[in-house]
């Protein structure tokens, strides 16, 4: 009897280890695939963001051309009347309500109204200067003020008008205040010191001019664009003033359109020198010009459309 007690015990007793294992696998592989579950999710939730912001539907792949993009955005325009109403667009996310379009160098960053900038103390001028410039903001009647003063929100305080009397160089704009005609606080803005660098007179009036020109033909022509523009000083050779303000080596602009039917970005870069060639022989990729320069632009894009506009050089478009 009791030899009889004992084999029902240890056969209870394996069955309630088998149960308990098989519980224990039971609960793994629960935990596995609600994993698997989690990172499908994700994926595709980020698929069909990068796509939105694409504007294309999230079930196709991404386009390889602009050309690709605006025959997709035609076809995705003629499924519904209201393609927006499922279609999430670039300016619409929040990084564009800001004018921060830019980033590097380690800076002092600077928010104003009109425009957003990262000082530089050692060489007392902006690295960057970043703006929205939109068709309407260019129908403003506001004047040129010619009052270049201070920025009073630079910590260290800004370089001053003084530095550059007698010296041979312009008070070049970065921003121009030919784009600020819109509001009064915007046009004394663009005066503030941090938004001026030293340039050659016959480049700030020359070369530098026409490609101001053009960047405002382009707002018109494409009603809203993105602009980060600064200089690129790679040698510190010539300084200006009491505050040894470096005389930049080169300039650059870079322009961002990200609106329908196409997207496409395109960036110059010019020596501190006068030109006559035209604007297409200094049209560069904003690959190459981070590159040269140390900065990154626009990294609130998603990255594949980033990387996608940093790499055209089919710069002719612009031009057409």
């Amino acid at each position: 009897m009791r030899r009889g007690v004992k084999k029902h015990t240890k056969r209870k007793s394996n069955h309630q280890k088998k149960s308990l294992l098989a519980f224990i696998l039971m609960v793994i592989m629960i935990v596995f695939l609600a994993v698997l579950a989690v990172k499908h999710f994700k994926e595709s939730h980020t698929s069909f963001l990068t796509n939105a912001a694409l504007n294309v539907p999230y079930y196709e792949e991404l386009p390889s051309s602009s050309s690709q993009i605006k025959n997709e955005n035609k076809m995705s325009s003629t499924k519904s009347p209201n393609h927006h109403g499922y279609i999430v667009t670039l300016t619409e996310l929040p990084e564009f309500k800001s004018v921060l379009f830019s980033s590097g160098q380690n800076g002092e960053q600077i928010v104003h109204s009109a425009i957003t900038l990262s000082y530089d103390e050692e060489h007392e001028q902006a690295h960057w200067v970043s703006y929205k410039l939109t068709s309407s903001m260019l129908k403003g009647k506001e004047k040129r003020t010619d009052k270049f003063i201070q920025d009073p929100k630079v910590s260290t305080k800004s370089a001053s008008s003084s530095d550059y009397r007698l010296s041979g160089y312009d008070r070049g704009h970065l921003a121009p205040a030919g784009d600020f005609t819109y509001d009064m606080q915007a046009m004394r803005e663009s005066f503030y010191m941090s938004n001026i660098s030293p340039q050659s007179p016959s480049f700030n009036r020359g070369i530098w001019k026409k490609l101001e020109d053009q960047v405002r033909y382009w707002a018109r022509e494409y009603e809203e664009i993105y602009i980060v523009t600064g200089p690129v000083i790679k040698k510190k050779e010539i300084t200006l003033g009491i505050n040894n303000v470096t005389v930049p080596n080169y300039f650059y602009k870079v322009i961002l359109d990200i609106h329908p039917p196409e997207y496409k970005a395109i960036a110059f870069l010019m020596k501190n020198e006068s030109s006559n060639r035209p604007l297409l022989e200094f049209a560069i990729s904003v690959d190459s010009l981070e590159r040269f320069s140390g900065l990154d632009f626009f990294p609130m894009l998603p990255d594949t459309l980033e990387r996608r506009l940093q790499e055209m050089k089919n710069h002719e478009i612009w031009f057409e």
